[in-house]
Parts: structure tokens; sequence; C-alpha cells
């Protein structure tokens, strides 16, 4: 856990619910504390409300998926669906690109940055014209086994 995103996260999150006309009810403040906490790379429901319940702190699944909804139409959180449909949530804040790759064998999201990537996706919005104010990579696949043989090719995807 990065403290200093964490604790720049939380603060842009008050000042923009205050904003909003949103109070931080203990509740919400209990979700921003675990979001700030454990979302800094994708996180599903489920995961945070097991790490709500660990912590004390439960609360109804609908309540969650309520403040996620406030939290994510003001910004502060990026909401990725996988190809298996499941929704995963990770902090917004300028300045903390990285992308995913979900590995359909086991259905773990491991985060990578590739420069090359950046400069690629950059170069493209130049070429179409456009003013980018984000972008998102998810590369689904499975990693390659170390006898040399592959687990699928990107030759096997629609």
């Amino acid at each position: 856990m990065d403290a200093q995103l964490r604790d720049r996260w939380l603060a842009t999150a008050h000042e923009r619910l205050a904003a909003a006309g949103l109070r931080t009810g203990a509740a919400r403040e209990r979700v921003m504390e675990c979001l700030a906490r454990d979302a800094q790379c994708l996180v599903s429901v489920q995961e945070l409300m097991d790490r709500l319940r660990r912590d004390g702190g439960g609360g109804s699944q609908a309540s969650l998926y309520r403040i996620l909804d406030e939290l994510h139409g003001l910004g502060l959180l990026h909401r990725h669906v996988l190809p298996d449909g499941t929704s995963r949530y990770e902090l917004a804040l300028p300045g903390t690109r990285h992308h995913h790759f979900v590995d359909e064998a086991s259905g773990r999201v491991e985060p990578f940055t590739d420069p090359d990537l950046e400069r690629a996706i950059a170069t493209a919005a130049r070429r179409l014209g456009l003013r980018m104010t984000g972008h998102e990579v998810v590369i689904t696949g499975r990693r390659a086994v170390t006898d040399g043989r592959d687990q699928g090719s990107s030759a096997d995807a629609p």
C-alpha cells in the first residue's frame, strides 16, 4: 500500500464529497478508508465486503454498492467490468496510471505498467486528433507455460 496515495485520495474524496453537499457519515467513511487502503488496484465488491466485515464494519451490500456508485460518479473510483461480468474498483487519481492483465485460467488480476504502451496510446490519440483525458487497458489471456508451449494465444481470440 502506498501511504501517500492513500492520504491524497482520502483528502480528494473529502473535498469532492463536501463540494457535492454529501456528508461523510460513519458507513461512507469506513468504505472510503477500506478503499484507500485496499483498492489501489482492482478489488471486487465481495472482497470489499469481506474486508469491511473483518474490520468490524460490514453494513449491507446494497449500501456498499450505493457508496461505490456515488464515489464513481464523483470521479473518485474507476470501475472495470471484467470479461466474466464482475465489476472491480480502484482509486482514481491523476498520475496513478497502470493497466491490468486478467489471467483467464486463474481469474487473477495483475497490474502492470509499460512505457512503450503509454507512448503508443498517446501517439494514437494525437493521430486521431483527440485530447485524451484518460484510457484503460485490460489484457485478458493465459500465461505461457515454462516448457515453451502456451496455454492459448491471441490467434485463438475472437
